[in-house]
């Protein structure tokens, strides 16, 4: 039996990323704060798209907070933005979870532009409402509140995004709003870390389409004939590498 090393890796990092969430009400101090902003053995890390809030929203950004954000953008600016969306974010696990429903498979998908579109509204109605829209509205953010002080009415939503997800559409809340997702994706597109696609293996089963959720970005090297999946939505969440049978499909590093 064929043993799918990228579908452990990556559950054994979302599970360790909610233990990390976790701990302070598990007992360790040395994680702090949510994946927002947090302090992690005294080294602050924040949010790129929060920072950015901050800075429409008063127009500086202090060291701590300039320091934090450029760190996590870095790693993300190499691995490729929507990692996140793949390794690190709760709702990639709950999502992935979803999958395993009876007749999950078979429900629609929505497109994917609506991304972009819905982080530019985030970010004009924080410059107009005078607040981080989106901590305040991310299932992430509703989900952290709510276990440090209790749930309040906006679990609501926080209900409304995971029923949605399970119910009607497929990833619906992943693939066409979150604008935390868009704004990865645009970061993504430039990332060295690519999905290599050697033609000559391809034995055009389609597993990897099957597997992966954004498809579309699979199009360019199964159809038009490039080497690498150079689309920033892909989340190198590695579901098409481990399910490719003749091994035609690899991450590795290129030019961006």
């Amino acid at each position: 039996m064929r043993v799918n090393f990228w579908a452990i890796g990556r559950r054994t990092v979302q599970v360790a990323v909610l233990l990390l969430l976790a701990s302070p009400v598990l007992g360790w101090r040395g994680f702090q704060g949510n994946l927002g902003s947090a302090s992690l053995s005294g080294i602050l890390l924040s949010d790129p798209l929060a920072a950015l809030q901050v800075l429409l929203l008063t127009g500086a950004l202090a060291f701590p907070l300039l320091a934090g954000s450029a760190s996590v953008l870095a790693v993300y600016g190499v691995l490729g933005g929507r990692s996140f969306c793949g390794w690190v974010c709760p709702v990639g696990l709950l999502t992935d979870l979803s999958e395993r429903l009876p007749g999950r498979r078979n429900r629609p998908r929505w497109r994917l532009g609506w991304k972009g579109g819905v982080l530019a509204l985030t970010l004009l109605l924080s410059l107009l409402l005078g607040l981080p829209v989106f901590e305040t509205l991310s299932p992430i953010g509703i989900a952290g509140r709510a276990l440090s002080f209790g749930p309040g009415a906006e679990v609501i939503l926080l209900a409304l995004i995971v029923a949605s997800e399970l119910l009607l559409v497929r990833r619906l809340w992943c693939r066409s709003l979150c604008p935390l997702g868009g704004f990865y994706a645009l970061i993504g597109r430039f990332s060295p870390l690519k999905v290599a696609y050697r033609r000559e293996r391809c034995i055009h089963c389609g597993r990897c389409r099957e597997v992966c959720f954004v498809p579309e970005v699979l199009a360019p090297p199964l159809e038009e004939g490039a080497t690498r999946v150079k689309s920033g939505e892909c989340s190198r969440c590695g579901a098409c590498i481990g399910t490719c049978p003749v091994a035609a499909l690899t991450l590795s590093f290129s030019k961006p």
